[in-house]
C-alpha cells in the first residue's frame, strides 16, 4: 500500500512540475514548484516506511 502512495505521490510531484514550469504568472510557478518540492520529504518518509 505505501508503495502505491509512494508512486502516486511522484506522479503528483512529475505533474505539479511540469505544469508549474509552462505557466507565466509567476506567483502560480512559485506555488506550484513549492508545493512539489514539498511533497518531497513526505515522499521520502514512505519510502523509508514501506522499506522498513
Amino acid at each position: 500500500m505505501d508503495l502505491m502512495i509512494v508512486l502516486f505521490l511522484l506522479v503528483l510531484i512529475n505533474l505539479l512540475i511540469a505544469i508549474g514550469r509552462g505557466q507565466q504568472r509567476k506567483w502560480l510557478r512559485y506555488l506550484l514548484l513549492t508545493i512539489s518540492f514539498l511533497l518531497l520529504p513526505v515522499t521520502l518518509l514512505f519510502v523509508l516506511r514501506a522499506i522498513l
